[in-house]
């Protein structure tokens, strides 16, 4: 008896910690509408984007050791109202599809954006028409500048060390921007 009682309170404390499997997958409805979807072991949620998608990624941002959705999104925002691209993060909870940070932007305009070794990476247009590589870390609110990794570069320039800087870290799972089905692969 006391075996069982073990067993069912491991798997608890595995659940509850969030350590189950799950999956995030993005549904596209219409050019401007998606579904983010998240699939456990025993349920699914979903969140409604009604804003057209231009990245999907999944990673752990947080350092919790779950994977978050990072859902890049083309939207105005109440600071910004041009549309620009925006980063929205997601969590697991408790089964739940939850916000964990709906950002109106990091520090210039996003092109790109992936998950290696725990940061948040991100290409990003500046005014002057160059390009930065920069890395972000989690804080309690959501992304906190770290450091350039590439600064006022050319696009290509910033894009190959992107590329080479993924090869060479624990990387975010992701997907072409315009798919249909927008599921994230290894």
């Amino acid at each position: 008896m006391p075996f069982r009682v073990a067993i069912i309170s491991l798997f608890c404390c595995l659940f509850c910690a969030g350590l189950s499997a799950q999956t995030f997958s993005l549904r596209q409805i219409s050019d401007t509408c998606s579904v983010l979807m998240l699939t456990t072991d025993s349920m699914s949620d979903e969140w409604l984007l009604p804003h057209p998608v231009y990245q999907f990624r999944t990673g752990d941002v947080d350092g919790d050791g779950v994977e978050e959705a990072l859902v890049g999104v083309v939207k105005s925002t109440r600071f910004y109202p041009e549309k620009g691209n925006r980063l929205f993060v997601f969590k697991n909870r408790d089964g739940r599809v939850r916000p964990l940070w709906m950002g109106s932007r990091l520090g210039e305009e996003i092109v790109d954006f992936r998950v290696a070794d725990g940061k948040l990476v991100s290409i990003e247009r500046c005014r002057n028409g160059q390009y930065n590589l920069d890395e972000w870390e989690w804080s309690r609110f959501g992304p906190r500048f770290s450091r350039y990794i590439l600064t006022n570069a050319t696009l290509e320039e910033v894009n190959q060390t992107f590329n080479q800087y993924e090869k060479n870290t624990n990387h975010s799972h992701a997907v072409d921007a315009h798919p249909h089905g927008m599921e994230p692969t290894n």
